[in-house]
């Protein structure tokens, strides 16, 4: 594996922060992370784009068979399985199950009105996540291609809309295919209610208006 490819760095990184990533190759995965601070920035970028969706969740209780998942692996042990390496990896796994199923609530959500943002993420007609879209504090867009779209772009362009209430589409630019992509809005996601992604010819659309079919579109939420 070509781990010095930026696209499949950018994909390890967002299964590792979203907790699709597990045993040999998560650690794997953290061992070349120890030794790559690019990498160690890659995985930060991805946890600020995924974790505050997160914390946007309600709070749910664990199911107790979760729990009792975790006594039983604890049981055989005894106190001896505190202080092993097993214990602390069967609890990582288990506490990553329960933050990707939104069932931790994490102590920084008592700063949330602090760190409030707006976000979108952009699904298919088939219900699957492909863009994840955050407005910044200086009022930039960025975008993150959550896979490779380029079978879906056929050669086309993939062109961002911001869709305010009541309101015909505003362009925002052209999107890459796959990485990431930081585009200009002054305004960031303010007053905006949906956001799409249209097909459009090389180099977006020569009216300034949407002229193509919409793949992909999602509601913005503050968080």
């Amino acid at each position: 594996m070509n781990y010095s490819n930026p696209q499949l760095r950018e994909r390890l990184a967002a299964d590792y922060v979203a907790g699709a990533m597990r045993g040999g190759a998560r650690r794997r995965f953290e061992g070349l992370m120890a030794a790559d601070a690019n990498l160690r920035r890659q995985v930060r970028d991805w946890e600020n784009d995924i974790y505050p969706l997160l914390w946007s969740l309600p709070p749910r209780v664990p199911p107790r068979r979760v729990w009792r998942a975790i006594e039983a692996r604890l049981k055989p042990g005894g106190s001896r399985g505190w202080q092993g390496l097993a214990f602390w990896r069967v609890l990582s796994g288990a506490l990553a199950a329960m933050l990707v199923a939104g069932v931790v609530v994490y102590p920084m959500q008592v700063d949330r009105a602090a760190r409030t943002q707006l976000m979108a993420v952009l699904q298919s007609p088939e219900a699957q996540a492909m863009l994840v879209v955050r407005a910044d504090e200086r009022g930039g867009l960025h975008v993150h291609a959550l896979q490779d779209l380029a079978s879906r772009a056929d050669g086309k362009a993939l062109e961002l809309w911001v869709i305010p209430p009541g309101q015909a589409p505003i362009s925002v630019g052209v999107v890459a295919p796959e990485g990431q992509t930081a585009l200009p809005r002054a305004q960031g996601l303010e007053g905006v209610q949906t956001l799409a992604i249209t097909l459009e010819p090389p180099g977006g659309s020569p009216s300034g208006k949407p002229t193509g079919p919409v793949i992909m579109k999602g509601d913005v939420l503050k968080i």
